[in-house]
């Protein structure tokens, strides 16, 4: 299976894993053949990429963390919030808090089996086949569930408990629970905010920590991850500029991460970036922003390039992640497709990146792969 490009398939190809809409919903099922017209459809949805059966690489298997149906269940639940709490919706009344938390304390419990069940696994995240974010409440959900997946492996990594597993689950999913009352034209803003609308951005740690606290029954700990998460251990953070173990471990976690989440996810008012840039980045503040000691656990057990990636080298060739390395995931083992000058091989090799030391990964880079060869 392959990452390509959207506007880059034709018709004939095969889908290898289902496409899902925004709300997590199966759009295209798994080995649908493409049409002329689903790819014109798709692409003008602004889905960049697709998983795709292809022959040179129909061995390598492209798994989540956790299950389709678990990813809906979170989104099932971030939705009821996010009607219950918006500051448009009329709805709110309505939405039984009862009903929310028996679905919250239910999606965290599936995502611990899934969990549990690759324990031994890096954490690995794809959701390359999902609709893009265009609201305020599909980014929300798309980042809840991300910075949930990571905290609460890491977190299974560390050996918490149960109890502790389902706090820092809950504090993950929930973080920014109080963007939903803070104005979209503020979040969505392109331009540089000014200093009074950067505070009215920053009252969402506060505005989160009151409803979940007051509103939403689940554990203090995990409402104090909504007020925390963006303090730093140097104090240069906020609402309280808390330093060190000021601020709760939980906290430090969703903190590093949400910023790791965010970087490798376009905003209105910026680009993407690379995913080991991002991670260089975290270690440039590490002992000044965030914890060393996290930043290093994150680099040791996240896959940042999940297989089925496309990648180009720093050798110029182009391939595709087809193994991980469980000692150094920052390193996997690279298909060369094609050479430094573009062309398709006729027959693939691989690069184990643990070993050739001298060869980087430049850039993500599918639509190198699925390019027109030369």
């Amino acid at each position: 299976m392959i990452i390509v490009p959207t506007a880059l398939c034709q018709p004939g190809m095969r889908i290898g894993k289902a496409v899902m809409s925004e709300h997590g919903r199966v759009m295209l099922g798994h080995r649908v053949e493409l049409t002329q017209f689903m790819i014109k459809k798709l692409v003008q949805m602004g889905l960049d990429f697709l998983y795709i059966e292809d022959r040179e690489t129909e061995d390598i298997p492209i798994e989540d963390s956790i299950h389709e149906d678990t990813r809906a269940l979170l989104r099932m639940a971030l939705s009821k919030i996010y009607t219950k709490f918006s500051a448009t919706s009329t709805l709110g009344g309505m939405t039984n808090a009862a009903e929310i938390s028996r679905l919250l304390f239910e999606g965290i419990s599936r995502v611990l089996d899934d969990m549990n069940k690759g324990r031994k696994d890096l954490v690995s995240i794809t959701t390359l086949n999902m609709a893009p974010a265009t609201t305020l409440e599909q980014h929300f959900c798309q980042n809840a569930i991300n910075v949930c997946v990571y905290a609460t492996k890491l977190g299974m990594l560390q050996g918490y408990s149960h109890k502790e597993l389902i706090e820092l689950g809950l504090g993950a999913l929930l973080h920014d629970v109080g963007n939903i009352q803070i104005p979209s034209k503020l979040l969505l803003s392109s331009s540089k905010l000014s200093a009074s609308e950067y505070i009215e951005i920053q009252r969402h740690t506060e505005l989160g920590f009151n409803m979940l606290k007051q509103d939403i029954g689940i554990p203090l700990l995990s409402a104090i991850c909504a007020l925390q998460h963006h303090e730093r251990i140097d104090g240069s953070g906020y609402p309280n500029h808390l330093k060190g173990a000021e601020i709760h471990e939980y906290a430090r976690w969703i903190g590093m991460l949400d910023s790791y989440d965010a970087m490798t996810h376009p905003r209105a008012y910026r680009n993407s970036i690379a995913p080991h840039y991002a991670l260089e980045i975290l270690y440039a503040n590490a002992g000044s922003l965030y914890d060393i000691k996290k930043v290093t656990q994150f680099r040791n057990k996240v896959a940042i390039f999940p297989v089925g990636q496309g990648v180009k080298l720093s050798t110029g060739e182009i391939g595709v992640v087809c193994r991980q390395n469980s000692f150094i995931p920052s390193r996997p083992v690279v298909r060369v497709l094609k050479n430094e000058r573009g062309e398709k091989l006729k027959t693939h090799y691989e690069i184990d990146l643990s070993l050739a030391l001298h060869v980087m990964i430049d850039n993500c880079s599918e639509r190198a792969i699925y390019s027109r060869d030369k």
